[in-house]
């Protein structure tokens, strides 16, 4: 199977990537800028190829593709305008989805985020949570997947609504940059120690689900959130993170903050065969594989 996976030089793009190519996918990683690090396995490195293309502009990808993992954004963060966002969660989405109605794509697997859902209010997240006032980059993700509801007909798609993806070399969400924080013995502020915390998803995990996916098939189109199996307090998280580092941080609990939430991924177990891991292994293996990184 030929799979087309975007965003590959970026952190869950080139993790998947890379993965799927060793488990005996085809795959064609593609690129804007960034340079892209193919398997160490010399049997997968030959089943991945590079593509750089300007997704707007999809004119340098096959004719044909079986199918296309969108892992490619531009998140919130420090100088990135919502008019960048628009262009390159939006504007590119819409273009690789008819690209891929061309291309006779059998299955579109979607990387949302949670950020779809805005402000959340319960407890506890699910596929059902109400969609409340999300900002500018979950307003683009609900775009994205409102295109492949559009497209479910010809091409069955699944939108995975994501929280942080964590793995080696991972940044630009909260347990990545606790654990650079606290290596590095910066100081750490952080809030809701006693509140329960599943909130992130392991590279490895996630690529195994998209195998899974891949393989067996996709019909109409859906929408799954999710997490980590079990759950941790958050303290307790940042104490593992601290031990783990050897850190000599200054930590220091703040009392205000986002109420906190939990993530159901029952749906994604029960009919996809999401396996994730126990967040507290999680949360080791995180530790122990960024500790040269």
């Amino acid at each position: 199977m030929r799979v087309l996976v975007t965003g590959a030089g970026g952190f869950s793009g080139g993790h998947v990537a890379r993965r799927l190519a060793v488990a005996g996918f085809e795959v064609l990683a593609v690129t804007r800028n960034s340079p892209v690090k193919p398997p160490n396995e010399p049997a997968a490195a030959r089943r991945f190829k590079v593509i750089r293309s300007d997704l707007t502009e999809p004119t340098s990808l096959p004719d044909t593709i079986d199918a296309v993992v969108h892992a490619a954004a531009t998140s919130i963060w420090a100088g990135v305008t919502v008019d960048r966002m628009i262009h390159d969660n939006v504007v590119a989405t819409q273009a690789l989805v008819n690209y891929a109605l061309s291309a006779s794509a059998r299955s579109f697997i979607f990387f949302s985020s949670l950020s779809a859902f805005g402000k959340i209010e319960s407890t506890t997240v699910t596929e059902n949570t109400p969609v409340l006032d999300p900002d500018a980059y979950g307003v683009t993700k609900l775009l994205g997947e409102h295109l492949l509801r559009e497209a479910a007909v010809e091409m069955p798609s699944i939108s995975l609504r994501l929280p942080s993806v964590i793995g080696r070399g991972s940044h630009r969400n909260w347990p990545s940059e606790t654990l650079r924080k606290l290596k590095a013995g910066e100081p750490l502020s952080y809030f809701n120690p006693d509140a329960d915390y599943n909130n992130a998803v392991h590279e490895a995990d996630l690529s195994a689900l998209i195998a899974s996916l891949l393989k067996h098939g996709l019909s109409g189109t859906d929408t799954i959130v999710l997490g980590a199996a079990g759950h941790t307090k958050v303290s307790r998280l940042v104490d593992q993170m601290a031990i783990g580092t050897n850190s000599i941080s200054q930590v220091r609990v703040v009392r205000q903050g986002r109420a906190p939430f939990t993530i159901d991924c029952a749906k994604a177990r029960r009919v996809y065969a999401y396996a994730p891991a126990e967040i507290d292994a999680m949360i080791e293996r995180f530790i122990a594989e960024n500790q040269t990184a």
